[in-house]
């Protein structure tokens, strides 16, 4: 998990926002920062660079996951089309994203 401090930029309403992901894979162990945005019941993921250009597309809120840390929140996210293609999605936890994204996972 990520365990310094770190700064996350988002929007008033919550529906955009910086966070980190990570593919949920075995062989993936490292977390690349993205731009999300919420638009509907889909999330969109951005970002510049290598890493996040492979992450790009539109994803579906799954559920929320357990997290270790008392300071972050996760959510597995799945890409839209697809079954097999998990991700988890970090944010702080008391980000005003978390409010909306808590929404979609009730949804």
């Amino acid at each position: 998990m990520i365990n310094r401090f770190e700064p996350q930029w988002v929007s008033k309403d919550g529906l955009r926002f910086t966070a980190k992901i990570s593919l949920d894979s075995a062989s993936t162990d490292k977390w690349t920062e993205i731009r999300v945005l919420v638009d509907g019941k889909e999330i969109i993921i951005s970002g510049r660079g290598r890493k996040a250009r492979a992450l790009m597309g539109k994803w579906t809120l799954s559920y929320s996951a357990d997290a270790q840390d008392a300071r972050r929140r996760c959510f597995v996210i799945v890409r839209s089309g697809e079954t097999t293609s998990t991700a988890l999605l970090s944010v702080p936890a008391t980000s005003r994203c978390v409010a909306v994204l808590d929404a979609l996972t009730k949804a």
